[in-house]
């Protein structure tokens, strides 16, 4: 037998062969309680009606109509009144719901859990309709140091076929299920969990992104410590973790104590207990950051400053590289109170222009240990310059890097007749060439100063200065010849680049690879 096989039946000994009654009347009176039709038909003038629910026959005491709501007298269903004779080519009624029970063999401290998708066929004789099971998962949740949680779906449910794959993951199938009607019983949670370590999981104290509670207690096997958060009033950080929100890495989820699983001391606990759900991860990061800073700041500088849900701890993480929280806090006061500020109303504007700023001081090595360069009283300002001189800088690399390709290049410069060609020789140039001659060339300085094109501008003889044609090469070949508004070349500049093209590119001398 195959290891894989073993896993399974170990794991398939928790659950029960068989569908029970408390399923089959869950399906019936919750996932397919729509599901009940009366099926009329005439004989001889005088109408019956046939129920689905009750499977039995009745003389209709008032006349009904198809598509009517009416009330079964024999078993006092709610039922869609349907004309046996109007076609049920598309009358198939289908549910998916989840269902939890106690494991067969360890109901002290596992439960589990099936997936089902159910369906009522209508289309053949409506008098033999059976309610039609197939089970698409299994779960198992075991609670323990360490807990377990476990999950098969099967792959071939739609062939009927029983053969089920491990999951790397437990995850909900609402979303592969397809059907609007997806349920899962709360009450079948409530009789499982009794008795068991799960019952003080707080299962009933967290919205679910899917109604079906399977990755809530797969979290909970994992970390039991979310009853410690949400009795606490931490719940936010049980569902940001739910969501798949960013929680920061500010819980220790395996910790053993509240002060293990929040990083902090049982004085700073006390501090923000009372604000439950109002600190955020982001908040409860910025607190446990400051804590050994001799300028700390309270809880509630903290919630007054960072007052919105957002999702700045990349500029965040970067800037406290460089200052601690109460000096993020008190600069970000100073930026928006200032009377000249007409720039930044929130702080996120403030620690992106921030944090882009200092960016441009590390590039330029200005010193980030100076409070003159870390705070500048106008951020604003002293963003927009810091930007100009990494612009000229970047530049300046740039028309380095040009300067190394002409030197490159400069063996393919050619003369014919009355026209002359040579490589572009800066970033200027190639900006003046496409400016005068209405095209783009300007936008290609950065791949030819990197090699990845060449650049190369053509020049009648008696007026060098003066932009003709200009033409890109990759390799030996000639990409493009463009003159003013990107005309094609003219009779004499094909011949010019006819010659130019014998001389130069046919015979690949030795040299560099030319990239344009």
């Amino acid at each position: 037998m195959k290891a894989e096989e073993k896993e399974y039946r170990a794991f398939n000994r928790h659950f029960s062969k068989t569908i029970s009654q408390e399923i089959k009347d869950y399906v019936t009176d919750t996932v397919l309680r729509g599901s009940r039709y009366i099926f009329i038909h005439r004989v001889a003038r005088v109408q019956f009606g046939y129920c689905t629910h009750c499977q039995k026959k009745f003389r209709t005491e008032t006349p009904l109509k198809h598509n009517d709501k009416t009330t079964c007298p024999k078993c006092k269903s709610t039922c869609h009144v349907r004309n046996h004779g109007t076609s049920r080519k598309y009358l198939v009624d289908d549910g998916f719901f989840v269902y939890y029970e106690k494991s067969v063999i360890d109901p002290g401290k596992t439960i589990i859990a099936r997936a089902f998708k159910v369906s009522r066929d209508y289309r053949g004789d409506y008098t033999k309709v059976q309610t039609k099971y197939i089970q698409m998962a299994k779960y198992l949740f075991e609670a323990g140091t360490p807990g377990k949680a476990e999950m098969y779906e099967s792959y071939y449910w739609w062939t009927e076929r029983e053969k089920y794959v491990k999951c790397a993951s437990v995850h909900s199938l609402e979303s592969k299920s397809i059907y609007a009607n997806n349920h899962c019983s709360i009450q079948s949670i409530k009789n499982a969990v009794a008795g068991t370590p799960f019952q003080y999981s707080t299962w009933e104290q967290h919205e679910q992104p899917q109604c079906d509670y399977v990755k809530f207690f797969a979290l909970y096997s994992k970390y039991p410590s979310i009853e410690y958060l949400t009795k606490l009033g931490f719940s936010y950080f049980v569902n940001a973790k739910l969501f798949d929100k960013k929680t920061f890495n500010c819980i220790n989820w395996r910790g053993k104590g509240i002060n293990q699983i929040l990083r902090l001391s049982t004085q700073d606990i006390k501090s923000i207990q009372h604000l439950g759900d109002r600190v955020n991860p982001l908040h409860l990061f910025l607190f446990q950051h400051s804590r050994n800073d001799s300028n700390r700041p309270t809880i509630d500088q903290i919630l007054s400053t960072f007052n919105r849900e957002v999702d700045v701890s990349d500029r965040l993480k970067f800037i406290l590289k460089y200052v601690n929280v109460g000096q993020v806090i008190s600069y970000i006061r100073k930026q928006i109170n200032r009377p000249e500020n007409k720039t930044y109303r929130e702080y996120t504007g403030i620690l992106t222009a921030w944090r882009d700023y200092l960016r441009d001081c590390l590039e330029l090595n200005y010193d980030l240990q100076s409070d003159y360069i870390l705070f500048p009283r106008d951020l604003h300002q002293s963003h927009q310059r810091t930007m100009k001189l990494v612009s000229i800088k970047a530049n300046e690399v740039l028309e380095q890097k040009i300067q190394r390709r002409v030197k490159e290049l400069n063996h393919y410069t050619f003369e014919y007749k009355n026209l002359m060609i040579r490589p572009a020789t800066s970033a200027a140039e190639l900006i003046r060439e496409g400016q005068e001659l209405k095209h783009c060339v300007g936008r290609y300085a950065e791949d030819y100063a990197k090699g990845r094109t060449s650049i190369f501008l053509i020049r009648q003889k008696n007026n060098e200065s003066q932009p003709f044609y200009t033409m890109e090469i990759i390799g030996d070949r000639i990409i493009q010849t463009r003159g003013y508004e990107n005309e094609l070349a003219t009779p004499e500049v094909e011949e010019f680049v006819f010659q130019f093209e014998k001389a130069k590119l046919a015979k690949k001398p030795n040299r560099k690879d030319v990239a344009i």
